[in-house]
């Protein structure tokens, strides 16, 4: 919820709190996964999409613990912002964390860190800082736009390699490196438009206006979009080119089918 225990004044106390839980959650789903490799009872690369499927969303619905005040997703962002800089430090030695490599990497080569898994980083650090779900208005006109986001690059991005290697089988398309199949691709679709749905259940609790009735349609359109980018996105561009597909679908329609999306874009 927008939640504040201590005052309009020290809104801010608050969010600092609520920016160390998000931490803390986050720090432990990684730490758990890595756990889980280093013990042999998931493989790494398993480990690694159960990072990308989850913590975007669980970072999302952390959202909840703020204030929802002005400076909110300026605080918020710092979460997203200090993963960047670690995963940075660790990619290029400064620093170690066995943990974060087994987690996110496929090899063990803490240098992937540098390629997909800051992409991913980086765009939830620009996903928070311009489309935090509570607009400067007030909670009364939030903004979903960083739920499908999320919902595509997390758990479509996510869903799709995980059923592609699984299911896929041989056949496998892709430019420049990339290899796709058909079945990663509808795992794609139905990942985005699941975890999107889910996303958009939970925020509704506190923001009717934001309802899988009249999300729906917009769900499933910027999820085929994001299916078809996902598609046709060279090697380890994916995570950055789903997000702009989305933002650039979603701008769209707010200006050419305002009825279709009836939120502001823009905060």
């Amino acid at each position: 919820m927008v939640y504040n225990p201590f005052g309009n004044e020290l809104a801010f106390v608050w969010d600092l709190i609520a920016m160390v839980i998000s931490i803390v959650i986050l720090l432990a789903l990684v730490q758990i996964n890595g756990l889980m490799q280093k013990k042999g009872l998931v493989s790494q690369i398993i480990t690694r999409k159960f990072v990308h499927i989850l913590a975007g969303p669980i970072f999302v619905v952390t959202w909840m613990l703020f204030s929802g005040g002005v400076i909110s997703h300026y605080i918020a962002a710092i979460v997203p912002l200090l993963f960047v800089l670690q995963f940075v430090a660790i990619g290029t030695g400064l620093m170690k964390n066995e943990s974060f490599v087994n987690s996110m990497s496929r090899t063990g080569d803490p240098r992937e860190l540098l390629e997909g898994t800051l992409y991913y980083a980086i765009v939830m650090l620009l996903m928070t800082f311009f489309w935090f779900y509570v607009s400067s208005t007030g909670i009364e006109n939030a903004n979903p736009t960083a739920l499908l986001i999320i919902g595509c690059v997390s758990g479509g991005d996510g869903l799709a390699d995980i059923i592609g290697r699984k299911f896929g089988g041989d056949k496998k398309f892709g430019i420049r490196g990339s290899e796709k199949t058909i079945i990663g691709s509808i795992g794609m679709l139905v990942g985005s438009i699941l975890v999107t749905s889910i996303l958009v259940l939970i925020f509704s609790l506190e923001a009717p206006h934001i309802n899988i009735a009249t999300l729906i349609l917009p769900i499933i359109v910027v999820s085929i979009v994001a299916t078809v980018v996902e598609a046709l996105s060279p090697k380890g561009t994916d995570n950055f080119l789903i997000f702009l597909a989305v933002i650039i679908t979603i701008l769209i329609l707010e200006l050419a089918f305002p009825d279709f999306w009836p939120y502001s874009f823009s905060f």
